[in-house]
């Protein structure tokens, strides 16, 4: 599942508002992008090997647009969640 998020107020980094997310097939969405699907389970394999230490929760994993960053987040359990979501 891959949300969609933007700012709230363009000059305040902190409140964003979720626009969209979407589900994808693994295979589909490599297709979609262009990836190959080995190099897709080994992308996989190193965030499974970065959370193993971490505690259970729910994390975010952000990409800063501007750098080749990746920002990992801790968020409450119930974050993202509603009661009239569809799956």
């Amino acid at each position: 599942k891959i949300g969609f998020v933007s700012r709230v107020v363009p000059k305040n980094a902190y409140d964003h508002q979720i626009l969209a997310t979407q589900f994808y097939r693994p295979k589909d969405f490599a297709a979609q992008i262009t990836l190959n699907e080995g190099s897709m389970w080994g992308i996989m394999r190193m965030f499974i090997s970065l959370f193993k230490d971490q505690p259970e929760g729910k994390y975010v994993i952000m990409r800063d647009p501007n750098k080749a960053l990746l920002k990992i987040y801790s968020v409450p359990a119930d974050t993202f969640e509603s009661d009239d979501e569809e799956e």
